[in-house]
């Protein structure tokens, strides 16, 4: 469900995301992903892997959130067919 954003804060966290994105991270801060521990390895040709970077790069988005989201819309999917 999509929810209204109220735009002033939508740009002074643009404005604030655009002017600290290359700071360093404060002493002792860590990355992490939560419940993302599982890596899945998959064969794709050059053009299929060239689609993907052009379609990611079109969407700004990095390919492995794109296809990342693909695979969860297809689990959602599935599993509103049962």
């Amino acid at each position: 469900m999509a929810k209204k954003i109220d735009q002033t804060l939508a740009g002074k966290l643009r404005q604030e995301s655009k002017r600290t994105k290359d700071d360093a991270y404060p002493e002792g801060a860590r990355g992490t992903r939560p419940n993302r521990s599982k890596v899945y390895s998959v064969r794709l040709s050059d053009q299929e892997e060239d689609q993907i970077q052009k379609l990611a790069k079109s969407k700004h988005l990095p390919p492995s959130t794109l296809v990342r989201s693909w695979i969860l819309e297809r689990l959602d999917l599935e599993q509103s067919s049962r």
